[in-house]
C-alpha cells in the first residue's frame, strides 16, 4: 500500500502532470450532465426569498454533529431549495461559462452533480431526483421505492431508512481534468468535502441532522444512479432528516 500511495503522489506532482486539454485549447466540457430519463421537473422556490432562521454561525458550528437518528419531519420545498442552493447553487455565471457557486471548487470547475432520494416529502413525490443548478430545478428520474437498494448500496447501513432524503454526489472527472489533468483526483475529493460540510451547516440551521457516508458499494451505487460513462462516479453520500429532540 505504501508503494501505491507513493506512486500516486508522485504521479500527481505538478512537475509530472500531462499537458491539460485546456492548455491544448480543447473545448471545455459542459457544466451539467442532464439525465435523459426525466419523468417530471419541479422549479424550486427562489432561495433569496426564503426567510432563514436567525442563527449565529459560531453556534451552528458548535452544535453541528453527525446524526443517524431522525424524526418523522417531512422535507418541504423551501427547505429543499435552501439545502440544494447552499451546497451547489450558482451565485454568478462567468463569461467563459464557468459559475461561482456557494461552495469553493478548484478553478471553479465544479465537477459534482447532485442526485438525491426523497423518502419523506411534504410537497413532492418520493423518488430519485437530479438537481439542475443552472435553473435551480429538480428532475424526478425514478419514482420507485429505492430505500432497500440504497441501504444495500450503503453496505447495509439501515439508519438511512429513517432519513427524509439521501444525497448522492457524483463526480464528473473530466470536468476538472480538462484543466488539471492527473492532479484532478486530489481536487475532486477536496471539493466533495466542501459540499458535504455546507450540507451539515445549512441543515443544522434548519434543524435537520446529517450523516456523511463514505462507506458504499461503488458498483451498486453507480448502477443505481445509471452512471454509464467512465468519467462519472459516485464520490460521496449523506443522509438527512429532522432532528430528534
Amino acid at each position: 500500500m505504501e508503494k501505491d500511495v507513493k506512486e500516486f503522489l508522485e504521479a500527481t506532482y505538478y512537475g509530472n502532470l500531462s499537458p491539460s486539454d485546456q492548455s491544448k485549447e480543447m473545448p471545455s466540457p459542459s457544466m451539467i450532465n442532464q439525465p435523459e430519463n426525466i419523468i417530471e421537473s419541479f422549479k424550486l422556490p427562489d432561495p433569496e426569498k426564503i426567510n432563514l432562521p436567525e442563527k449565529n454561525i459560531i453556534n451552528i458550528l458548535e452544535e453541528r454533529r453527525t446524526r443517524r437518528a431522525y424524526s418523522n419531519a417531512l422535507l418541504n420545498k423551501n427547505d429543499l431549495s435552501l439545502l440544494l442552493y447552499y451546497t451547489q447553487g450558482i451565485k454568478k455565471t462567468l463569461s467563459d461559462g464557468r459559475n461561482m457557486r456557494t461552495v469553493p471548487s478548484a478553478g471553479a470547475r465544479h465537477p459534482f452533480e447532485t442526485y438525491f432520494y426523497l423518502n419523506k416529502s411534504k410537497e413532492l413525490p418520493n423518488g430519485l431526483y437530479y438537481y439542475n443548478p443552472l435553473e435551480h430545478e429538480i428532475f424526478l428520474i425514478n419514482h420507485q421505492n429505492l430505500t432497500e437498494e440504497l441501504i444495500e448500496g450503503a453496505i447495509g447501513q439501515k439508519f438511512i431508512k429513517g432519513a427524509a432524503a439521501i444525497f448522492c454526489w457524483v463526480a464528473n472527472y473530466y470536468r476538472t481534468a480538462w484543466r488539471y489533468s492527473e492532479r484532478s483526483f486530489r481536487y475532486i475529493h477536496l471539493d466533495g468535502g466542501h459540499i458535504c460540510q455546507n450540507l451539515y451547516l445549512i441543515a443544522e440551521a434548519l434543524n435537520y441532522g446529517v450523516c456523511a457516508i463514505a462507506a458504499y458499494d461503488d458498483k451498486k451505487m453507480n448502477k443505481l444512479l445509471n452512471l454509464n460513462s467512465d468519467d462519472r462516479f459516485i464520490a460521496y453520500m449523506a443522509s438527512l432528516g429532522g432532528q430528534k429532540n
